[in-house]
């Protein structure tokens, strides 16, 4: 396994440590919103609605699952993770609740909302969470926009995301105040990797969005527009978020070469970027979650 950090990257690598020794990530607390069965197949409880939405002429649902932490938000609300799954079947399975042995590592999903949501680890810090389906692409297969339509203006995610940010801004998610949408922060898996990097590249600026995502999570997936390749990233916007990628060194579908051509980019510009190496394919880890994980990456970038 392969851990590298870039230039910005040193500090924070020192802070995880403290916090690890400070906090004790070897303690675990009672689960409030998560728990696994004696199977270790874990669940967590959620909300569930259609978000309707105008894809060009026609008003369109979109499932979002979501829940917040228990207690009291802190003040200005929990700060917000947005959940990009992979190509999955239509409606039909979710990251709330997933066996462990589902394919692609994709048990890790629930444990991973149990850190951000339950606090596990006792690190004083909880987020809440939001799960949007990518749009349907054929049959009952969905799949993000953010790297198969061109202009990416044309796209039904392009007119979902302001609509569904907005939702949550104007309550339609429960009390407006128990978010604060100027902390967000998105971690995805393939499709839903690639499209982690879109919020960076088109919803980090303009009225409302202007750098409001603090830190970005990339498994098995790389730049917004790139797909089994990339032949060619752009200059990356000036305030791209701390971004840390987990891949394999033997993916079929997005070849690790994919991955580091972005956090080539990512470390030549001085953005602040890690990534974890591992020895499988196109899959979630246990890298995922602990010290090394998602929420231990967005703990780091309040």
């Amino acid at each position: 396994m392969t851990r590298r950090t870039g230039t910005r990257g040193l500090a924070a690598l020192m802070l995880l440590a403290a916090c690890s020794i400070s906090t004790g990530w070897s303690g675990r607390a009672e689960a409030a919103r998560c728990s696994a069965d004696a199977d270790g197949n874990w669940s967590c409880s959620h909300q569930h609605r259609y978000n309707f939405y105008w894809c060009g002429w026609a008003y369109v649902p979109r499932a979002v699952r979501w829940q917040v932490p228990e207690g009291t938000p802190p003040p200005g609300g929990w700060p917000v993770a947005f959940y990009y799954a992979g190509t999955q079947p239509t409606d039909f399975d979710h990251a709330f609740d997933r066996d462990q042995d589902e394919a692609f590592g994709m048990g890790y999903e629930p444990q991973i909302i149990h850190e951000l949501l339950d606090d596990p680890y006792l690190t004083g810090k909880k987020y809440a969470v939001f799960v949007a389906d990518p749009p349907a692409s054929g049959g009952w297969v969905q799949a993000w926009h953010t790297n198969v339509v061109h202009p990416y203006s044309a796209s039904c995610d392009a007119q979902f995301f302001p609509d569904f940010f907005g939702e949550i801004k104007s309550g339609n998610y429960g009390p407006a105040s128990q978010y604060n949408m100027n902390r967000r922060y998105a971690y995805g898996a393939s499709s839903g990797g690639f499209n982690s990097s879109r919020m960076a590249v088109t919803y980090n600026s303009g009225s409302g969005n202007a750098n409001t995502w603090r830190a970005l999570g990339i498994v098995a997936a790389s730049y917004a527009t790139c797909s089994y390749s990339c032949p060619s990233i752009p200059t990356l916007p000036a305030n791209h978020p701390p971004t840390k990628f987990w891949h394999g060194q033997n993916d079929p579908l997005v070849p690790l070469t994919t991955m580091l051509a972005y956090y080539n980019k990512l470390v030549s510009g001085g953005f602040t970027t890690q990534k974890i190496e591992h020895p499988g394919g196109h899959e979630f880890t246990a890298d995922t979650i602990g010290p090394s994980g998602i929420k231990a990456w967005f703990d780091l970038h309040p």
